[in-house]
């Protein structure tokens, strides 16, 4: 006796791209009314065939309410929707993490897209679940892999790298942004955990490179110091991850001890005031004088201009010592300007050399003053 023939086998359906799938599952997840339900469907059947649950007519659908349409929808294409696209999201959020200059969509987008699947199937316990936790467990263990070299960098005498520094630790915010739309506690407190203590060593290295100026001023230590203190971006890109931990509580708080983040900011505040004072010692001195050079002089207000602009750039939140440090600036800015105008007013009795240094001190001032919104005061100033 012949065995019946077998039945057709349904023919393939294309394989979702990662856009494909994250438009797919944002349509299916935004619809609103039966219209939006009718291309969410249209969308989905190119890839599916939506088994889950017969489709309902439009009239049915017009008297949903909004979270009703969009179950209907999970409902037909879970869990075949699941099937087919977690994987290819879960594949491409790693290698778009790895190299962002990959082709859309974006690492924000595709974990976006999870996020939804997982809201809708993945519970805990479930096999989708579990898929995403390795996900999420990988992108932070290679975060934090890929920064290791850097407490060998922090390691060395010469002055911290804050440019390199502050990229890995905005590379990191990045993957701890995707880690928060996945909803990971646990590799997100990991993550965490990495970035802050590698903020705190940056600002403790640079800390320890500009007290060796203050207790040894030379050519070298200057070097340094004017090295750490202009990159700004820097400094504030590894502040401002301590500041973000601090206003969100990432760190457990105690009645008695001060947070490891507050106090790593704190003693850089502090270190900083001590450069503020022993600049100004040094502009004061300097001011006038026709044996300093416009360019010498022009240094150190700088130097200044970047202490204000990374103190005030800091914004809400910041310690008290960085507050302090702002208001002390723009006082001694003023001081230094009033003494600049005295010393042009007693033009007659300068001689011209002297003259011609107030002037091009005045000159390489007006920036600074500028900077900390002192336009007032700076409109005073002799011109070059």
């Amino acid at each position: 006796m012949s065995k019946p023939p077998a039945a057709p086998t349904p023919p393939l359906l294309p394989v979702f791209t990662p856009a494909e799938a994250i438009a797919t599952i944002v349509a299916i997840d935004e619809a609103i009314g039966p219209d939006d339900a009718e291309a969410a469907r249209r969308r989905a059947s190119r890839h599916l065939r939506g088994d889950g649950h017969p489709p309902l007519p439009r009239s049915v659908l017009e008297a949903y309410p909004v979270e009703h349409v969009r179950g209907h929808l999970w409902t037909q294409f879970s869990p075949e929707l699941e099937q087919a696209t977690a994987p290819v999201l879960c594949r491409h959020l790693v290698d778009v993490l790895v190299d962002p200059a990959l082709a859309p969509p974006n690492a924000v987008a595709t974990a976006d897209a999870l996020g939804r699947l997982s809201r809708r199937r993945g519970r805990p316990g479930t096999p989708l679940a579990a898929t995403i936790d390795r996900v999420a467990r990988t992108l932070a263990e290679r975060a934090c892999q890929s920064t290791d070299h850097l407490r060998s960098l922090l390691d060395t005498p010469d002055y911290p790298d804050l440019q390199t520094i502050s990229l890995d630790v905005m590379r990191i915010e990045g993957v701890r942004w995707v880690l928060e739309i996945l909803e990971r506690r646990s590799a997100l407190k990991l993550l965490s955990e990495h970035s802050r203590r590698l903020s705190r060593l940056t600002l403790k290295r640079s800390g320890e490179t500009i007290r060796a100026f203050l207790s040894k001023p030379d050519l070298l230590t200057l070097y340094d110091t004017m090295a750490v203190v202009s990159q700004v971006e820097g400094l504030l890109a590894v502040a401002t991850r301590l500041l973000d931990a601090l206003r969100d509580q990432e760190e457990e708080r105690t009645k008695f001890v001060a947070p490891y983040d507050e106090e790593a900011l704190s003693s850089f505040g502090t270190v900083l005031a001590e450069l503020s004072a022993m600049l100004w010692k040094v502009a004061m001195k300097s001011v006038g004088r026709a044996d300093v050079s416009a360019s010498v002089f022009g240094a150190t207000v700088h130097q200044l201009g970047f202490l204000y602009e990374f103190s005030s750039r800091l914004g809400i939140g910041r310690p008290a010592e960085f507050v302090r440090l702002e208001q002390a600036l723009q006082k001694n800015a003023v001081a230094l300007a009033e003494r600049l105008i005295a010393l042009a007013a007693a033009g007659d009795g300068l001689d011209p050399a002297a003259l011609k240094a107030v002037r091009e001190h005045a000159h390489v001032t007006v920036p600074m003053l500028n900077l900390m919104h002192l336009d007032r005061i700076s409109r005073r100033l002799p011109e070059e």
